[in-house]
């Protein structure tokens, strides 16, 4: 009630508990920023003049921004785990000095990450209308406060601005799209109430700063646990249990070799799910981290693909292949209409952006073998 400038951490357990109606009206009676944590984009409205968007790996620097910016934090619903708190974009935005007030239904996970000042076992949906009715009783909303409102749109602005410069513009010679122009396109022709799955990978992970959602339970990513080959089946169970909702899968060309046979079983038991896979030709994630940190010494993430929308027709599917920016938002938009299983193959670049972990490698591993002592070196900047 007497915090400055304070901000709401949406996690998981909002979605879970069903509680991004009354996170609104809390957040609305202290007019202050929402954003969400690591991978859950659809904890709070992306509409909302409050909604800053999500922490960690790829997601908005308006989020984190607003987040260093404040002295008491409310994590509702969410165990603060490392990809949502660690640095990103160069900024250490975890405000050290900030008060932190967690909830969560598992106790364990209170205070285990970062330091708390108060902890609550409870429902996040429960706990936030509790906190309401509290503050309201209190008196002396800070509900419409225009310096707040104007920071928060101020920042998101900044962000979007700085995003929209991020994408390169592709050769429509070389039949490949810049990986963020591709994403750009696919936010922007994302059917209502599409349910999304991510898999892990470079451009996969890169779709944090694109995806945005207005309702619960339609953003389902791997988490922290990096299953390869995850986005496909997930789309597949989604699309099964919420059959009047779009379904899509991101998956990048190396994930989806560990999975394009279940193209097989959505056409057998009629599942109109819409793959669209990135064909990079690279294993992207472990291609970063190999040219980042071993000087470029790549082993075994290069590859050769076939047409995987060929692959698609053959398996009795639909098969889009698109390589310029200006066909993936009506190649979504038909597959989607199509009502029909439907692999997009999305031709891009080999750009790739930042790996997880700036610090992943250091100090640099030591080599025990005589013939790699050579490359032991002293812990990289």
């Amino acid at each position: 009630a007497e915090a400055k400038f304070p901000v709401i951490i949406a996690g998981g357990g909002v979605v879970i508990a069903d509680g991004v109606m009354p996170l609104a009206a809390l957040a609305e009676h202290l007019s202050c920023p929402v954003v969400t944590s690591y991978l859950h984009n659809d904890a709070f409205p992306s509409s909302h003049n409050l909604a800053c968007g999500p922490l960690g790996y790829q997601g908005s620097k308006a989020a984190m921004t607003l987040l260093s910016k404040a002295d008491v934090v409310l994590a509702l619903g969410t165990r603060l785990g490392p990809f949502g708190t660690l640095p990103q974009y160069g900024i250490d935005y975890w405000p050290t000095a900030a008060k932190v007030i967690q909830i969560d239904t598992d106790s364990r996970v209170l205070g285990l990450v970062k330091p708390i000042a108060v902890g609550i076992c409870g429902d996040a949906g429960l706990a936030a209308i509790e906190l309401h009715a509290r503050l309201q009783s209190r008196g002396g909303s800070r509900e419409g406060q225009p310096d707040c409102l104007r920071t928060i749109a101020a920042t998101k602005d900044a962000w979007a601005d700085e995003l929209s410069h991020k994408a390169k513009a592709s050769d429509r010679d070389a039949g490949r799209i810049d990986p963020r122009t591709a994403l750009s396109e696919l936010a922007k022709a994302m059917p209502a109430r599409a349910m999304v799955s991510t898999d892990i990978g470079n451009v996969c992970s890169v779709s944090n700063s694109y995806l945005h959602f207005e309702e619960p339970k339609s953003f389902l990513a791997a988490m922290s646990w990096g299953n390869c080959g995850y986005a496909m089946p997930v789309a597949m169970g989604a699309k099964v249990g919420q059959p009047d909702r779009p379904a899509i899968a991101y998956v990048g060309d190396g994930a989806w070799g560990m999975s394009l046979t279940e193209v097989m079983t959505c056409v057998r038991e009629q599942i109109p799910v819409v793959a669209v896979v990135f064909e990079n030709q690279q294993w992207g994630a472990e291609q970063r981290n190999q040219l980042d940190f071993f000087d470029g010494r790549c082993v075994a993430t290069d590859l050769e693909n076939p047409s995987f929308a060929d692959i698609a027709r053959a398996m009795g599917a639909s098969g889009i292949s698109v390589g310029h920016a200006d066909q993936v938002g009506d190649a979504l938009r038909a597959a989607v209409d199509s009502n029909t299983p439907t692999v997009l193959e999305v031709h891009l670049t080999r750009d790739l952006s930042e790996p997880f972990r700036r610090d992943a490698f250091r100090p640099q591993p030591l080599r025990l073998l005589e013939k790699y002592q050579m490359l032991s070196g002293k812990p990289r900047a």
